[in-house]
């Protein structure tokens, strides 16, 4: 891949082990990200809230099903409710091990470009980024 300018990508994902390896793998594939993380839907809420008040909404997300707190569907559900993010130019991928049909039908009901079945890898992340 080329470099381009830099991204910036909110990964939310309550393992620690695919934060790493995702971070890893942007450096692999030569992509110049701005990794913001966030370990369940409500901090990344807050984090996009947050950031796209600066104007600077992130990119891209991707987003876990299965999470503590607040899960990956609660959390476009919310994102959605907020009249001020859900215009926002956010791409959105959802990351899971989950393989269960119904997650990737529900997945169709919300602004989700495409659906990534871990383990993330470079090939699978190119055609998002």
């Amino acid at each position: 891949m080329v470099k381009s300018k830099t991204k910036r990508i909110l990964l939310v994902d309550d393992d620690p082990a695919v934060s790493f390896m995702t971070q890893r793998l942007f450096r692999q594939a030569a992509v110049e990200a701005e990794v913001l993380l966030a370990s369940h839907g409500q901090e990344a809420l807050d984090i996009v809230r947050g950031v796209c008040r600066n104007e600077q909404c992130p990119e891209l997300i991707l987003l876990d099903i299965n999470m503590p707190v607040m899960d990956g569907f609660e959390f476009l559900e919310e994102l959605q409710k907020s009249a001020d993010l859900s215009s926002a130019a956010i791409k959105i991928v959802m990351l899971s091990s989950s393989t269960h049909h119904l997650d990737m039908v529900t997945a169709k009901d919300y602004p989700v470009i495409g659906c990534i079945e871990k383990p993330l890898t470079v090939e699978k992340l190119s055609k998002f980024i």
